[in-house]
């Protein structure tokens, strides 16, 4: 078969495999971010579809956004994030697909059968998983780790190329993260050229051309992302990341006696620790800094060698008992190529394989100190390891057949290959019964959330604000529509001129005011305290009252709770602007009054 042949079999047969999956198990998002994002670029969230999906990146951003222009213009419904996401997936897993067929040359049927086994059951135990249970953090990973496979075992450059700067565009921190990978994949082939003596100038065109694409992306995304309300978000979506991902703000009370340590008043603290910080739109970037330098000084610094040994504690702990079954794929990827560097007196590779060992451990060891280290980072570190050890596999593998001829050490290669089958298929079994698991746990918790918003359709006219900590349990679900009428009380876009836009609709700055509208009303689920919320609220806007006007029941015991906002000085507009002075300011106009 030609090589067009083999790579568009592959790609058609891993679509099938998707389909069928996605049939038994309908695919969930991980995260709500995802969400977030898709009702960005479709139009959900302000009523037209935007570029500004804030963690992937333009242009690609905004490709996407055109796509749903046109098609709502056609008066088409089409999932084109959804798409685009599952898209990259089978794009990575089919080139390594295809890339494990070629390396088995042609003339052995058995070792072409051997390697596309091979092939599926990678994709099947490392990358379908992700796919049922989606998050563009772990799609980045998979075209990087896609990229590195080909990079490794491939003999082109333009398909792995155009995955990293696709990697770059979904989500520019892994990419970051894959490059002490791909530095170990250039120096592994520049190796094997100056042992074949066949190394020439055009080996470093394919990076030269990488580095461009990115730096053009980078630019564009700084033009999409140019104008002063944009820099001044993001800004604050740093202050807000340092506070919340880098502290132990959230997961603590030890603070609620404390805030005046901490620069706040009792509103923002309240605030703050309930998340919901559309709220109150002057929290920025400063009061989130300074909260942040005297929550470090609270703390108190961790001595350093100490701290250090703990990290690297915890590193030691996760691969051996928390990363299943990835570190065992790992510990047995590394295990195979070390056997068969060994066996072949591959010396220069074996040093480099020691190299990736300690750069990847000083990797883990730095994100556990930082506290990045959710699951799906170090899920994405893994997958981006264990393509490259994949890659190298097979090309020492056809390497040695070249060297040392197909008889000789085949019962070596045998071995090697049956405990790469065993360990892939063990995954597999592991990780996709898992995963449907957890994906029906989430559509059980969205057949609630579906619940609700059928319920607030019949009030199509009506928005709703959303306590932030009543909707985290709800990611949505991949080819769904999203409800137009939400919008959380928190989150990555508070401060955004995306919530500004939408607020505005209802002349208000922040949700605070929002909520005297007449067509706004609040929605918790019917187990949260929101008494705090309503003492908030008639600090900030005076004689109000949250009144509980409908509960939705969703089932299994759930409800939510809808609550309109009373104005008890809506007779007395005078009373109004005095009762919205903040900080010695009128946030009304009194002259009007």
């Amino acid at each position: 078969m030609k090589k067009w042949q083999v790579r568009g079999s592959a790609a058609a047969f891993l679509l099938l495999l998707m389909a069928v999956a996605g049939r038994v198990t309908a695919p969930v998002y991980y995260l709500n971010d995802d969400v977030t994002m898709r009702s960005i670029l479709s139009g959900a969230c302000t009523g037209t579809p935007d570029g500004h999906a804030v963690y992937m990146k333009y242009p690609l951003t905004g490709l996407l956004a055109g796509l749903y222009r046109l098609t709502g213009k056609l008066g088409v419904s089409v999932p084109w994030f959804d798409l685009f996401l599952a898209g990259c997936v089978l794009l990575a897993g089919a080139g390594i697909l295809a890339g494990c067929v070629e390396a088995a040359g042609e003339k052995r049927a058995g070792g072409r059968a051997a390697a596309a086994l091979l092939g599926i059951l990678f994709f099947a135990g490392l990358f379908l998983p992700h796919y049922l249970y989606l998050h563009y953090t772990i799609v980045a990973a998979i075209l990087a780790g896609g990229a590195l496979f080909l990079w490794e075992a491939g003999p082109g450059r333009a398909l792995p190329v155009l995955l990293l700067v696709l990697c770059y565009q979904v989500r520019s921190q892994v990419f970051y993260l894959a490059l002490p990978f791909l530095l170990v994949a250039v120096l592994d082939r520049g190796l094997e050229a100056a042992r074949r003596r066949s190394g020439n100038l055009a080996a470093g065109i394919p990076l030269a051309v990488l580095a461009l694409a990115v730096a053009v992306c980078w630019g564009v995304d700084r033009i999409g992302y140019g104008s002063e309300e944009w820099q001044s978000y993001r800004e604050y979506n740093a202050s807000r990341t340092s506070l919340y991902d880098y502290t132990d703000f959230l997961s603590t009370d030890r603070y609620r006696e404390r805030y005046e340590e901490l620069g706040l008043s009792l509103e923002q603290y309240q605030v703050l620790a309930h998340y919901d910080t559309v709220l109150d739109q002057e929290i920025d970037a400063r009061v989130l800094d300074r909260t942040v330098t005297r929550l470090a000084a609270l703390r108190g610094e961790a001595a350093g060698e100490g701290y250090l040994r703990q990290c690297l504690e915890s590193y030691y702990r996760h691969v051996r008992y928390d990363g299943r079954p990835y570190s065992l794929v790992w510990a047995g990827g590394y295990g195979i190529l070390l056997l068969l560097l060994a066996v072949h007196r591959r010396w220069d590779r074996l040093l480099l394989l020691g190299a990736l060992l300690a750069g990847r451990s000083l990797i883990w060891v730095y994100l556990i100190a930082k506290g990045r280290f959710p699951e799906r980072i170090w899920i994405s570190l893994y997958l981006m390891e264990l393509c490259l050890l994949l890659g190298m596999t097979l090309r020492e593998s056809a390497g040695s057949r070249e060297a040392w001829g197909w008889s000789k050490n085949r019962w070596v290669r045998a071995g090697i290959v049956s405990l790469g089958l065993a360990l892939l298929c063990m995954t597999a079994a592991v990780e996709l019964p898992r995963t449907a698991a957890r994906a029906e746990e989430q559509q059980r918790k969205q057949a609630q959330w579906n619940l609700l918003t059928e319920s607030l359709e019949a009030e199509e006219n009506t928005f709703y604000l959303m306590d932030v900590f009543s909707a985290v349990a709800y990611a949505g679900e991949v080819y769904k529509k999203d409800s137009e009428q939400i919008m959380l009380l928190g989150g990555w876009l508070t401060q955004s001129p995306l919530v500004a836009q939408r607020l505005a609709a209802y002349d208000a700055s922040d949700g605070a005011q929002a909520l005297l509208h007449g067509q706004v009303r609040l929605i918790a689920a019917g187990d949260r305290d929101i008494s705090w919320l309503e003492a908030y609220l008639a600090g900030r806007l005076g004689a109000v009252e949250l009144k509980a006007r409908e509960s939705v029941s969703c089932g299994e015991d759930m409800e939510f709770v809808i609550y309109q906002l009373e104005d008890k000085n809506a007779a007395y507009p005078e009373c109004r602007a005095l009762s919205c002075q903040k900080d010695g300011l009128f946030t009304a106009n009194v002259e009007e009054s």
